[in-house]
């Protein structure tokens, strides 16, 4: 029997570590965080795990993918050029 408290703490450890994977049921990363604190012999108040602890799902993309990429690219263009680097610019016709 001495292999169940392991076993707990080992998938207590491993929500804890990946709680984006568990982003559906915060609760199981709140109990796997008592649980891991509990281990180590200290106290844990789940009214002090605040929001902003927790992984929230991400927001949609403010702008359709296809901008991004034209941006970060024109970004980086213009980074390449103030390093000196010659650069081709391709522009739609």
């Amino acid at each position: 029997m001495q292999d169940k408290p392991n076993t707990v703490l080992r998938d207590a450890q491993q929500i804890a570590g990946s709680p984006e994977n568990h982003i559906d049921d915060p609760n199981l990363f709140t109990t796997a965080w008592a649980a891991m604190k509990a281990a180590r012999g200290q106290g844990f108040d789940p009214q002090r795990l605040r929001p902003q602890h927790l992984i929230d799902r991400p927001e949609p993309s403010p702008e359709p993918i296809d901008q991004t990429l034209i941006r970060v690219g024109e970004t980086v263009r213009c980074y390449a050029e103030k390093q000196g680097y010659r650069v081709q610019r391709r522009h739609a016709a």
